[in-house]
């Protein structure tokens, strides 16, 4: 059972000679792209601008600043930082052209960065991390037909590809996913043409979703986990590779407990055949739900959520879920300055999903049986 971290570790000492750029070295990256450069002296002109070498990163007392902006473990994403910057594989890597956007006004967090190893280009697009503003973002998605991530990946794309000569990979984890799918489905032929694969990593599909998929299996890869509850939010395309996960429901989220196979001597992530049997009833009844549902009705419910949050001036997720556990009082005290028709609204809406959900679950276990008996 062989995750990133495993990979860092056999491939210690490996040049890409020996073993070829692979699709573990791409969700290495992508994880790494978590690392709070911006805590670094090394955050400065010439790394917005340009590319520095990835070395300068690696003294131990500029990785204990790299603290981990994502919901997960900070223990094992410092293990993960540790083992990255001991690896003789990277040494020659270079990063830079950095760009952090962060707004409360427009409910906005972006971050990207640009890797260049082994002679290729490598734009990665930071998803969620484990601010609230972060995550306001990724419910925004629900309410507007375009965020404003999206945009400033694509432009970010667009200017790179002024700057530098030759071709790109584009990726990112999360709202990253979306935000690397975004940007090259929005990008001109001439401009396609110099991308030569996006990995979208459980990231969410697109409200009223129309575009073109016909690159998947050639230039676009996305990847779930086989318990996801995030990445086909909204995807109605139904084109995606399940992948293993070492953990379950939101923990399978985290790139870091995505399996590798042993058959391609952990060079890839080790496919499966199909989702959980809940993992498919949650992203069932979601997007039905939602697309059944008045707009209005959907956004009343996630402006109610987030005014708990700010009432409660939580900044992290780990905050609610704290305060939820221990202050649930005063989540029963913020629902009662609430009037009674939008106290029924919200009610009514968490009760239909409970239904829809339970009648989904039902649903497929009787069909799980019913396959069960014919093999």
């Amino acid at each position: 059972m062989a995750t990133a971290k495993n990979f860092l570790k056999m491939t210690k000492n490996d040049s890409f000679k020996k073993t070829p750029f692979c699709e573990a070295d791409f969700l290495v990256l992508t994880a790494l792209s978590y690392a709070d450069f911006k805590n670094s002296l090394y955050y400065d002109e010439k790394s917005i601008n340009g590319l520095v070498p990835l070395n300068v990163f690696a003294k131990s007392t500029i990785i204990d600043k790299l603290k981990k902006n994502y919901l997960t473990i900070g223990k094992d994403y410092n293990q993960f930082l540790n083992l990255f910057f001991s690896s003789s594989r990277y040494k020659d890597v270079k990063v830079g052209y950095f760009c952090d956007k962060f707004s409360l006004e427009h409910n906005m967090q972006f971050f990207a960065l640009t890797f260049y190893v082994d002679d290729k280009y490598l734009i990665v697009f930071r998803g969620t991390d484990n601010t609230i503003i972060g995550w306001k973002e990724d419910f925004n998605m629900a309410l507007m037909e375009k965020i404003p991530g999206q945009k400033m990946a694509r432009d970010y794309v667009r200017n790179l590809l002024k700057k530098i000569k030759g071709k790109i990979y584009i990726s990112g984890h999360s709202k990253g996913g979306n935000l690397a799918y975004y940007c090259y489905l929005n990008l001109n032929k001439r401009e396609k043409n110099r991308v030569l694969s996006v990995f979208n990593y459980d990231g969410p599909g697109f409200k009223n979703d129309d575009y073109d998929y016909s690159d998947f299996g050639s230039k676009m890869f996305k990847f779930v986990p086989e318990d996801d509850v995030f990445g086909m939010i909204f995807d109605t395309s139904n084109k995606w590779e399940i992948v293993a996960s070492t953990r379950i429901n939101m923990a399978a989220h985290d790139l870091l407990t995505w399996k590798l196979d042993r058959k391609s001597k952990y060079t890839k992530l080790q496919r499966l055949k199909s989702l959980t049997i809940y993992s498919n009833c949650f992203n069932q009844t979601f997007n039905d739900w939602y697309y059944k549902s008045d707009p209005k009705d959907a956004e009343a419910l996630i402006k109610f959520v987030f005014k708990l949050v700010e009432t409660n001036n939580i900044s992290t997720l780990g905050g609610l879920f704290k305060d939820i556990l221990f202050a649930g009082d005063e989540y029963y005290r913020e629902i009662a300055n609430y009037d009674e028709n939008s106290k029924k609204r919200i009610k009514s809406m968490l009760r239909d999903l409970l239904k829809l959900y339970l009648s989904n679950l039902l649903k497929d276990k009787r069909e799980l049986k019913s396959n069960e008996r014919k093999e």
